[in-house]
């Protein structure tokens, strides 16, 4: 998942709060379960597009930016042991790199 075109888009299933002088988002769908620091995601965006992809917990919408990294790009010849997985989602681009996220609060 890609909460930096969530952002771009200004999808309206995305929330925003401040707490400990950061704003953070997320998905109200559950979609990724991280909260993002919103300013760090957008100055690394900035420099990096492509930028600050997480693991979706949720089902993708159909607005939704999403892509599978493979965990071992020399295997890609191989057979997948999820051959339906890998078909179903495209790659990513390479070069991303870690943002600060947060789980969401329990009751949130």
């Amino acid at each position: 998942m890609y909460p930096a075109h969530c952002v771009a888009t200004g999808c309206p299933r995305m929330y925003a709060h401040d707490a400990d002088g950061v704003r953070w988002i997320g998905c109200i769908d559950g979609v990724f379960t991280a909260e993002v620091d919103l300013r760090r995601l957008q100055e690394q965006e900035a420099a990096h597009p492509g930028f600050g992809a997480l693991r979706a917990d949720g089902a993708p919408g159909v607005r939704c930016k999403a892509a599978i990294d493979p965990t071992f790009p020399h295997r890609d010849a191989g057979e997948c042991t999820e051959p339906g997985f890998r078909a179903a989602h495209p790659r990513a681009a390479d070069g991303r790199e870690p943002v600060t996220t947060r789980r969401t609060p329990p009751g949130s």
